[in-house]
């Protein structure tokens, strides 16, 4: 649903989208011939005059820095890479909760390629529990509800804060959650961050506003 940036409409500026064939698989454990193409999709997009290259799939921080290098431009593969600057923004004595599609697939290799030295200061809960985003987003069946999803999205939140550890912010991993990130943050008074964020920081840089007298 819109929200998720690989949708029209996402984002609040022009949006080139480019497609890559693959497995899920191969972002999930790494794939040299994955990387190749993800690098080869971000550098033509470039060309094409993208002034940034986002990803659609948190998992892609596997290949952060091979498609920053192929693409030329400013590239965000993933929320993931925002987690350095969200611990030092929240403060020592809060937790980074991440919401991921599921918690068994983000492992220490995608949390390190996006510059987490150690899981310290994290929380991270999956939806893979969450019966309507199973059937949907990891089992491909059945049609996408908004409430249902809402309701999932909101439960799994619910959890993460119940573990007890004071958070200071949530991180979305999984694109898909992006649709509810004004949900989350309405019902949990907390900071959102996705990849829609990384998407419009970098966008920033590019546009500036002229103070010139």
């Amino acid at each position: 649903m819109r929200g998720d940036p690989g949708l029209p409409g996402s984002l609040p500026f022009p949006v080139r989208l480019g497609y890559v064939p693959g497995s899920y698989r191969e972002l999930i454990q790494g794939s040299p011939a994955i990387r190749d193409q993800l690098c080869q999709a971000a550098s033509r997009l470039a060309r094409e005059g993208a002034g940034v290259i986002v990803g659609d799939c948190g998992l892609m921080v596997l290949y952060q820095r091979e498609i920053a290098q192929a693409a030329g431009v400013p590239a965000a593969a993933s929320s993931l890479i925002l987690l350095p600057l969200l611990r030092q923004l929240i403060g020592q004595d809060r937790t980074v909760g991440i919401l991921t599609g599921h918690s068994q697939l983000l492992g220490y290799a995608h949390l390190i390629a996006a510059g987490a030295s150690s899981l310290d200061g994290l929380v991270i809960q999956g939806m893979e529990e969450e019966p309507h985003f199973r059937q949907v987003v990891i089992e491909g069946q059945g049609r996408h509800d908004y409430s249902l999803m809402r309701r999932d999205v909101l439960r799994a939140a619910e959890k993460l804060l119940d573990r007890g550890r004071p958070v200071g912010g949530l991180l979305l991993e999984c694109s898909n959650l992006c649709t509810y990130a004004w949900e989350l943050s309405q019902a949990f008074r907390l900071p959102v961050f996705d990849i829609g964020t990384a998407a419009q920081f970098l966008r920033l840089g590019l546009v500036k506003t002229c103070f010139r007298p």
